[in-house]
């Protein structure tokens, strides 16, 4: 799940050594956190939210394929 995260960021521009993955699971649920810059994370949001609504549909859909359910959690780094 972490390369298909740094997959999706490279995709929307945003370099892969700007990005940090932390990938975590508890009760069955995958938790994937990016931490990136102020800038990337505008851009991971998008207009409306519609960028980061895709983003959030792949990962899930990758998760629901190993029948685990997902949660992506975005944060700007200082």
């Amino acid at each position: 799940m972490r390369e298909l995260a740094l997959q999706v960021c490279a995709g929307l521009g945003i370099p892969a050594e700007k990005v940090q993955v932390e990938q975590s699971e508890a009760e069955g649920a995958l938790q994937v956190t990016l931490r990136l810059p102020f800038e990337s994370l505008q851009r991971l949001d998008g207009r409306e939210h519609r960028v980061a609504k895709a983003v959030r549909l792949v990962l899930s859909t990758a998760a629901a394929a190993q029948g685990k359910r997902f949660e992506l959690v975005a944060q700007a780094n200082d």
